[in-house]
């Protein structure tokens, strides 16, 4: 017999509630992961109040 936890959509095993919350984890390192990556790999922006169309 599995241990229950009340949760919003009624009785869900213990099991189910881990694996739920391990996904979000992984996901939320992925996502982590690959913003800070765009981030370095990023091209850097022109210089300060520059706009990028040409003038003219």
């Amino acid at each position: 017999m599995s241990a229950a936890v009340k949760g919003p959509a009624g009785y869900v095993r213990l099991g189910e509630r881990l694996e739920i919350l391990g996904l979000r984890v992984v996901l939320l390192a992925y996502w982590g992961t690959v913003s800070v990556l765009a981030q370095r790999s990023a091209k850097p922006w022109p210089r300060g109040g520059e706009s990028v169309r040409p003038k003219g």
